[in-house]
């Protein structure tokens, strides 16, 4: 049996008390756990053991912070962090690590437990103080700073975007109560097929295929839900085929398509032919 703890979700800010904001770098989630007797195991993803990166990924263990970690972290501990390529994306810090690229970096955002000690509620600075000391200074930790009264959400948007950073995550403490903050784009898009519904779906549509002509081809950009039920129930393959929707999304990722994308309303003021973008806009 290994050793984990249960993943802490990340949820949507809307105004809850927090204390401290931490910058969101453009990659994946990554938690580090070294077990009892000193064996150090890792997940990208999904927590299960055959996903263990060590078993994936061997060349993880030839990263400089892999190794720092490795020597410095104390039995039954874990990191909360992110993988991710310097002003990349998440498909590059995917690529990076499945190819065992030097640009590949590991910012830990989180320190849930320390020598058998759970850390949930200490405050954030704490826990990175903890870390930062028992790795020499030699693991940085995410960026990290006090909420101010003037973060708002438009606030804290304007600043991602000014620091050329995802979003941002708040904080109360070190491992309870997050919440996100990303800056979003909208396109304008045609829809050019659909998907099957699963589940309480089945026998409506799941997603629509939408697409956009980008420096004049037209190009699928994404598979787009987060409809509302009676918008769904609406949706008429035959009728809706060709139909200008807005999608809203997070980013371009690597092969030109929508990061996180997600249908916003229909667009019938705007013919298909309108939905012109340089690769460069977007």
């Amino acid at each position: 049996m290994i050793w984990t703890h249960p993943q802490l979700k990340v949820k949507n800010w809307k105004g809850e008390r927090c204390a401290y904001k931490q910058y969101k770098y453009n990659g994946h989630r990554f938690r580090i756990f070294k077990q009892f007797d000193g064996t150090m195991i890792a997940f990208e993803r999904t927590i299960r053991p055959d996903r263990e990166i060590t078993l994936l990924r061997p060349h993880i263990k030839d990263y400089g912070w892999w190794k720092c970690l490795e020597l410095c972290m104390p039995k039954h501990s874990s990191i909360d962090g992110e993988i991710y390529v310097l002003r990349g994306n998440a498909g590059d810090a995917a690529h990076a690590l499945a190819e065992g690229l030097g640009t590949l970096q590991y910012m830990p955002f989180a320190v849930p437990w320390w020598a058998g000690k759970d850390l949930s509620e200490l405050d954030v600075l704490s826990a990175r103080d903890i870390l930062m000391h028992s790795t020499d200074r030699f693991i940085s930790f995410a960026p990290t700073f006090k909420l101010l009264v003037t973060d708002n959400e438009e606030q804290l948007l304007r600043d991602a975007i000014d620091l050329d950073i995802e979003g941002w995550v708040l904080k109360h403490c070190n491992y309870k109560w997050w919440y996100k903050v990303k800056p979003t784009k909208e396109i304008d898009c045609i829809v050019t097929g659909f998907t099957d519904g699963d589940g309480k779906f089945i026998g409506l549509v799941g997603s629509l295929k939408v697409s956009a002509f980008i420096n004049g081809e037209l190009r699928e950009l994404a598979f787009a839900g987060g409809f509302d039920d009676n918008t769904r129930i609406e949706i008429n393959e035959v009728n809706d085929l060709g139909r200008v929707c807005e999608i809203e999304y997070q980013s371009i990722g690597n092969g030109g398509r929508l990061i996180h994308p997600r249908f916003i309303r229909w667009r019938d003021d705007k013919p298909a032919d309108d939905c012109q973008y340089a690769s460069e806009n977007l």
